[in-house]
């Protein structure tokens, strides 16, 4: 029994391990939905040179890049102004290459709210932009949730409007367009 055992552990290192590939790389590509931006990561097993190429669907290369004597990097693509579809990002490291595909849809900004707090005490800059003409409604509550201020206003492209709200500190600001479209900012 004793032997058996011996003869069994002698073959099991005599065999070795399984070591990993030593010419592999990993990469991963990532993307917030919605966004334009992908980002790709890359490791490499030893320091080269790779070469980054971003296709569309019918194969056109659209950008490319070389990253000169690394072994890894995470790096940013920006999609905009691409037409929304399937593209292939090809990462070509010496003799090995790895090949992502991703699917971009083009993201659609209707309208920027922004609303800044100006040095006055309780005054706020409220601004909208937008692709054309609309209309919106603005509307404001208090803690409670009761109504403060409702006003529908025109914006051409864009609008900006100061407004006072001097001795309230926790409120929101609701606003909607003909479309449906809603946001809310809350200040606490």
């Amino acid at each position: 029994m004793l032997f058996v055992g011996l003869l069994f552990c002698t073959l099991v290192f005599a065999n070795g391990t399984d070591e990993p590939i030593a010419s592999t790389s990993s990469v991963a590509v990532t993307n917030i939905s919605g966004s334009s931006l992908f980002k790709l990561y890359y490791k490499g097993y030893t320091s080269a040179n790779v070469t980054v190429s971003i296709m569309d669907q019918s194969g056109k290369v659209v950008y490319t890049e070389q990253v000169k004597k690394t072994n890894g990097f995470i790096r940013p693509y920006n999609f905009e102004g691409l037409n929304a579809g399937d593209y292939t990002i090809q990462i070509v490291n010496g003799d090995s290459k790895r090949v992502e595909k991703v699917h971009y849809s083009a993201g659609k900004v209707d309208k920027l709210v922004n609303m800044v707090k100006l040095a006055d005490d309780g005054k706020y800059l409220l601004s909208v932009a937008s692709n054309g003409v609309d209309h919106i409604n603005i509307n404001i509550y208090d803690a409670k949730g009761v109504s403060l201020h409702t006003q529908e206003s025109l914006v051409n492209k864009e609008f900006a409007e100061v407004i006072n709200l001097k001795g309230i500190s926790v409120f929101t600001i609701e606003i909607t367009d003909g479309s449906g479209w809603l946001k809310t900012l809350k200040y606490q």
